[in-house]
């Protein structure tokens, strides 16, 4: 099994995370494209009849609310990866950025899960979002009970 060097794991999650933050831009400039285009190619596949003027609106505002949590998100994220360059793992700031990760997920998860008027599929990844949303929750609870016994035998040292 391939085993990359600690230092240079965080140095290519730094750098995946700045390009997905990249394409989440990209994506917001560009979504009303993307989304008439994957619209009229499911019109075209027969597996789509279109949607009234309120549910596109809908659509809009969801997706967008999704690329503004992602980019929270994927912002946390990286300031997660510094903390875990600096060796500061186990802090309460590392702690807090994990809770605030998974609240984005966990939002990301119920929004996706709102647009089954849309597809069903959108019911099944909101499920899979929001079940990472929570693994993420239990692995701050987690580092945050290592955070506390960190703190208690840095005081009686």
């Amino acid at each position: 099994m391939l085993k990359i060097n600690r230092k240079i794991s965080v140095y290519i999650s730094i750098v995946l995370t700045a390009i997905m933050f990249a394409c989440a831009v990209a994506l917001a400039f560009y979504m009303p494209t993307f989304l008439e285009h994957l619209l009229s190619l499911l019109e075209k596949s027969g597996a789509f009849s279109g949607l009234a003027p309120f549910q596109m609106t809908v659509l809009y505002v969801a997706l967008y609310a999704e690329i503004a949590l992602m980019m929270i998100g994927l912002g946390m994220l990286f300031a997660l990866l510094l903390l875990v360059q600096k060796k500061m793992v186990f802090t309460p700031t590392a702690v807090e950025l994990i809770r605030y990760i998974s609240w984005c997920l966990i939002l990301m998860g119920v929004i996706m899960a709102s647009l089954t008027f849309f597809s069903l599929l959108a019911l099944f990844i909101g499920a899979a979002v929001f079940f990472v949303g929570l693994t993420i929750r239990v692995v701050k609870n987690v580092i945050e009970s290592a955070v506390y016994l960190k703190e208690e035998n840095d005081l009686t040292i």
